[in-house]
């Protein structure tokens, strides 16, 4: 009997234990939800704020490229307006100009109709002249606007760094969810249905780089300045294999051919947005002034094609890739840096560069 009963105080004991298992891995799983969902809203504004940042990104190169064209389209628009009115000079000298004018007011009779004639043909002269003037001014006016909505674009320019920060926010908040999860036991996993949660991280980390892509595949190619051409040329031309629409595109997607050269939040700085310590490392004197300067573009550009040359950008597609993306830890950076070599490449008539992820 006292077996008996010692055996039936034991199951007791296990039992309440078992209870007091249960109820506490519910407690652990209630406890992680509740962090998971807090965290949630992290989640949901960093993904917010990593998509503002990358179309941003892309739309600052876009917008500069509109900017460019703008104002290259009012230029245009000033010299035809010249072209016409000397044209129109033209014209009036080839038909006997102010002689003919002058016989013709002669034989116009009373005082009267002299004037008249002498009135319509100031007004017509006038009208060639000042009409003209109008057409050019507009024009430079147009021209003057779309340099001055250049400049506020490029002052406003979203930097590569700013879409790092706001997708390192946002990992930040994923991967603190993951861990919230990996604390949990087998049971309370299963009750806080962690497999249901752990999807949604994923979800969520697909839809970012799916973003990302998106945004790469948006960045359209624009105009080079002549000076910032002819270093992109010659840099590359220092390593074997290194495509300058390449080393243009990265000069572009960094700070728009030295329009946004920083610091950024993350203490890049120049044309090429090197990080002190790594232009020291591979930092070129590229105008033989003998030094180096992070800010002066030839400097900052030869250092940039030393870099990737260093880092196996002229060892084929592969090597362009890994040189890249050591440029800048993203595969969507990759990606966009070759999307605008491409156009580049075919503006210019170059064969368009390869890269291949490792």
């Amino acid at each position: 009997m006292l077996v008996c009963a010692a055996a039936v105080g034991l199951v007791g004991l296990t039992g309440a234990a078992r209870a007091d298992s249960v109820d506490q891995a519910k407690a652990r799983a209630a406890a992680a939800a509740e962090r998971v969902d807090a965290l949630q809203e992290q989640v949901l504004a960093a993904r917010t704020a990593y998509r503002q940042a990358l179309r941003g990104l892309a739309s600052a190169v876009n917008e500069e490229v509109s900017a460019d064209a703008a104002a290259d389209a009012a230029k245009r628009a000033a010299l035809l307006a010249e072209q016409d009115r000397i044209a129109a000079i033209r014209a009036l000298e080839q038909s006997g100009g102010s002689l003919a004018m002058v016989e013709g007011l002669l034989e116009s009779g009373s005082p009267s109709a002299l004037a008249a004639r002498l009135k319509t043909s100031t007004e017509v002269l006038d009208l060639l002249s000042s009409g003209s003037e109008f057409t050019a001014d507009a024009a430079d006016r147009s021209a003057d606007f779309a340099q001055s909505q250049e400049r506020g674009t490029r002052m406003t320019m979203v930097t590569i760094a700013d879409v790092e920060g706001a997708y390192a926010r946002l990992d930040a908040a994923l991967t603190e969810q993951e861990e919230v999860l990996a604390t949990l036991d087998a049971e309370a996993q299963q009750l806080a249905r962690a497999a249901r949660i752990q999807a949604r991280i994923d979800a969520q980390r697909a839809a970012a780089a799916a973003a990302a892509s998106n945004a790469s595949s948006e960045a359209t190619a624009g105009g080079i300045p002549k000076s910032y051409l002819g270093l992109y040329r010659a840099a590359a031309a220092t390593c074997s294999g290194l495509p300058w629409p390449v080393l243009a595109a990265i000069g572009q997607v960094e700070s728009g051919h030295g329009t946004n050269t920083g610091p950024s939040s993350a203490g890049a700085m120049g044309p090429m947005q090197f990080l002190p310590s790594t232009f020291a490392a591979y930092a070129v004197d590229g105008d033989g002034d003998g030094a180096t300067d992070i800010w002066n573009p030839s400097d900052a550009i030869f250092s940039a094609a030393h870099y990737l040359c260093a880092n196996g950008a002229g060892s084929g597609p592969r090597g362009l890739y890994g040189a890249i993306f050591r440029y800048n830890h993203a595969d969507w950076y990759v990606l966009m840096v070759m999307n605008v070599a491409a156009q580049l490449a075919t503006r210019f008539g170059e064969p368009i560069p390869v890269a291949e992820a490792p």
